[in-house]
């Protein structure tokens, strides 16, 4: 890439474009500035305190209990018991594209009840169950109205969770460690 004068010159095209130009105007290449192309790391500083995020009544409390979300199928019966010491990916099996759901809905008609293959994630925070939809093609629905895609939005025992058209029934399950 050249300058000419004050105007950067498109290695492609030949075409003058403005000082601080990103991609040339005429062809689209993109015009580097001669700087580093990629993140840099930052100078190591002291290692301090983490910061925790902050928690009502007693830490202990919240760090001792398991929780387990079992998730019942309303179509075929089925319930599935997970544990929401980690975050759940819900969907539909593609081993071809490596998506391996946590909670798998192929075996319960998934693919004709538009569950997506990455549909929908579930975690707890603070002792508090969420769901998030993943930008699913048919949604996802929290007591029967639909949630925004990349919001969080708590649940709680036996509310109900559709997938595309799948319905299930959630029930928490909290035990001491």
């Amino acid at each position: 890439m050249t300058h000419k004068g004050s105007k950067i010159v498109c290695p492609s095209c030949g075409a003058e474009n403005l000082p601080g130009t990103l991609f040339c105007v005429q062809c689209g290449t993109y015009l580097p500035s001669g700087g580093p192309l990629r993140t840099e790391p930052l100078p190591e500083q002291e290692e301090g305190r983490l910061a925790r995020p902050r928690q009502e009544g007693n830490e202990d409390e919240v760090e001792n209990k398991v929780i387990n979300i079992e998730v019942e199928v309303l179509s075929t019966g089925r319930k599935v018991l997970l544990s929401a010491d980690r975050e759940i990916l819900v969907g539909r099996l593609d081993a071809a594209h490596g998506i391996f759901p946590e909670l798998d809905m192929t075996t319960d008609g998934g693919l004709e009840q538009g569950v997506s293959r990455r549909h929908a994630r579930v975690y707890t925070r603070d002792g508090t169950c969420f769901v998030e939809d993943l930008d699913s093609t048919n949604g996802t629905f929290l007591n029967d109205e639909r949630v925004t895609p990349y919001l969080p939005y708590a649940f709680r025992d036996s509310d109900s969770l559709t997938f595309g058209t799948m319905h299930t029934k959630v029930h928490i399950y909290t035990n001491e460690k």
